[in-house]
């Protein structure tokens, strides 16, 4: 598969650092160091031809003078690995003005799909209302849900940021979501720290009480009835920069019966 020369040409605008980030989400690992890159590899799926994992070098110095080389050959191999078209790849590696939300399902039947993108959406939901209750449906509909095909059963949301001066309205509620999921996942691993913001036990009261609730609904959801675990990784753009206390979260099945408990804790309450 060979990338079009408009993806080429976006392809040598990358950032090695945006990059990182989707490779490490998406399945791929990294295996060593090659002069001023990194060879990362991906296994393939199960009963292809070709056993041998897919192979890319991430160039880490943009002042290569094969650095568009370098980058265009990474898109075309990314491209082939996914059996995608390239623009479509570059879609999810070019992170400029755009946070994305990566969910790692640990099942990806279509009885586990129904209620993870239910879940997704009521994340979103809960923390668009936080923000701006009268446009909260326009953010849910304006996130671009995508999926990763490397054999990972991987789901993406986009949001894509207006620039403006000071933190873009699209970034507090991504902003918003990822606190809501800190507080709901701390609380649920026994960090008593959180609990007055996630009431899981012994009776506290959270001090923003719908999101709260919402959020903790919405991540039972997420898990299904069978409660199957997922992992969530918040990526941000470097161009409104946020670095947060954590960036991935495990929910596991005992992780989410506890935050099913306290949704339901949290609706006594209300």
């Amino acid at each position: 598969m060979t990338a079009p020369t408009s993806a080429s040409g976006r392809a040598a605008r990358l950032r090695p650092d945006d990059v990182l980030r989707y490779l490490a989400a998406t399945g791929w690992r990294r295996g060593r160091d090659y002069g001023r890159g990194q060879i990362w590899e991906l296994d393939p799926p199960p009963g292809v031809a070709n056993p041998h994992p897919y192979e890319v070098l991430v160039p880490l110095d943009q002042r290569l003078r094969d650095y568009p080389l370098r980058m265009t050959d990474l898109l075309e191999t990314v491209a082939n690995a996914e059996q995608r078209d390239a623009n479509s790849v570059l879609g999810d590696l070019d992170l400029k003005w755009a946070d994305v939300l990566y969910v790692r399902l640990n099942e990806f039947s279509l009885a586990d799909l129904a209620p993870a993108m239910t879940g997704l959406r009521d994340l979103a939901l809960a923390a668009a209302r936080a923000v701006d209750a009268k446009h909260a449906w326009d953010f849910v509909r304006g996130a671009e849900v995508g999926s990763s095909r490397t054999g990972v059963p991987v789901l993406t949301v986009r949001t894509v940021l207006t620039p403006d001066i000071g933190e873009p309205i699209e970034r507090k509620v991504t902003r918003t979501m990822y606190e809501g999921v800190l507080g709901a996942f701390r609380a649920a691993i026994g960090d008593h720290e959180s609990q007055a913001y996630f009431p899981i036990v012994n009776g506290y009261r959270a001090t923003r009480p719908t999101l709260a609730k919402e959020v903790c609904a919405a991540l039972a959801r997420m898990g299904g009835r069978k409660r199957s675990g997922y992992e969530l990784r918040f990526t941000w753009s470097p161009d409104v920069p946020f670095k947060g206390d954590q960036a991935v979260f495990e929910f596991t099945p005992h992780v989410l019966g506890e935050v099913a408990r306290a949704a339901k804790e949290l609706r006594d309450l209300s």
